[in-house]
C-alpha cells in the first residue's frame, strides 16, 4: 500500500508537467497533399518555364514539399517557457505570451497579433474543399483558445496587463485585418514573381494539348499575381485587408 501511495503522488507531481506543454500536428495526409503537389509542380515549371527561371522556382517548391512532407505544420505550446511555436515545413516562429496581443481565429486560420504590431498565422488544418474531402480536422478554434488561455494566465501570474500597458488578450472569431511589414512584402514579391512566370511560359507547342496547358497556367499565374499585387497595395496604404478577402 505504501509503494501504491507513493507511486501515486508520484504521478499527481507528474500531471502539471504533462498539462503545461500541448502540441497539435497537422495529420499525414496533408504531408501526402503537399508532396503530391512539389511532384506535379516541378516537372511543370522546368518544362514550361526557360531554364534560368524554372531551376530557383523549382527548387523552392521541392524544398517547400519535402519541408511539409517531412515536417509538417504543428503548434507547439509551452506554457512553463511561456512560448507558442508555429511550424509550417521549414518555417519557425516562435513567440513569447507577453508580446501577443490577441488571438484571431477566422474559419481555419489562427492568427496571432503582437505588441509590435505584427501578424502570425497558421491554417489548422482544413483549408480548402479538398481538405474537407481528405476527412482534414479543423483545429483552429481548439488551438485559438487553447493559446488564449496559456496567455492570458501567463500575463496574470507575471502582472504583465499592468507592466505592458495593454489589456490580457481576447479570442475573437473576427478576420486578421492588420498584417506586418514583411507578410505584405512577401505577398507583393510573390505577385510579381507570378506576374513574370505568367509572362515566361511557353505557349508555343507542336502537341496542341499542351499549348492549352501552358496557355491556362499562363492565364493563372497572371491573374493571380495581379491579385496578390492589388491585395499587397491596399494593405500597404489601408494597413487593412479588404472585405472580400477576410470574408473568406
Amino acid at each position: 500500500m505504501r509503494g501504491a501511495r507513493a507511486a501515486g503522488m508520484r504521478h499527481n507531481l507528474r500531471m502539471p508537467q504533462q498539462t503545461a506543454t500541448q502540441r497539435w500536428r497537422c495529420p499525414a495526409v496533408q504531408r501526402v497533399k503537399a508532396l503530391v503537389i512539389a511532384v506535379v509542380c516541378v516537372p511543370v515549371a522546368l518544362v514550361f518555364f526557360p531554364l534560368w527561371f524554372a531551376i530557383p522556382v523549382a527548387a523552392v517548391v521541392a524544398l517547400w514539399g519535402l519541408g511539409q512532407a517531412a515536417l509538417g505544420s504543428s503548434v507547439l505550446l509551452d506554457e512553463e517557457a511561456g512560448l507558442v511555436t508555429l511550424r509550417t515545413g521549414l518555417i519557425v516562429r516562435r513567440i513569447r505570451f507577453t508580446d501577443i496581443t490577441a488571438v484571431l481565429v477566422d474559419s481555419a486560420k489562427v492568427s496571432l497579433a503582437r505588441v509590435s504590431g505584427g501578424e502570425v498565422s497558421l491554417y489548422a488544418w482544413r483549408k480548402s474543399p479538398l481538405d474537407g474531402l481528405l476527412g482534414v480536422p479543423a483545429a483552429a478554434g481548439d488551438i485559438g483558445h487553447a493559446i488564449s488561455r496559456a496567455v492570458a494566465l501567463a500575463r496574470a501570474a507575471d502582472g504583465a496587463p499592468d507592466a505592458w500597458g495593454v489589456r490580457p488578450p481576447s479570442m475573437r472569431r473576427t478576420p486578421a485585418r492588420t498584417r506586418s511589414t514583411l507578410a505584405t512584402a512577401l505577398l507583393g514579391g510573390a505577385g510579381a514573381v507570378a506576374i513574370a512566370g505568367a509572362l515566361l511560359v511557353r505557349v508555343h507547342w507542336h502537341s496542341p494539348v499542351l499549348t492549352v496547358l501552358g496557355i491556362l497556367i499562363a492565364v493563372t499565374l497572371g491573374v493571380s499575381g495581379l491579385l496578390y499585387l492589388l491585395v499587397a497595395l491596399w494593405i500597404a496604404l489601408t494597413g487593412r485587408a479588404p472585405r472580400v478577402m477576410a470574408s473568406q
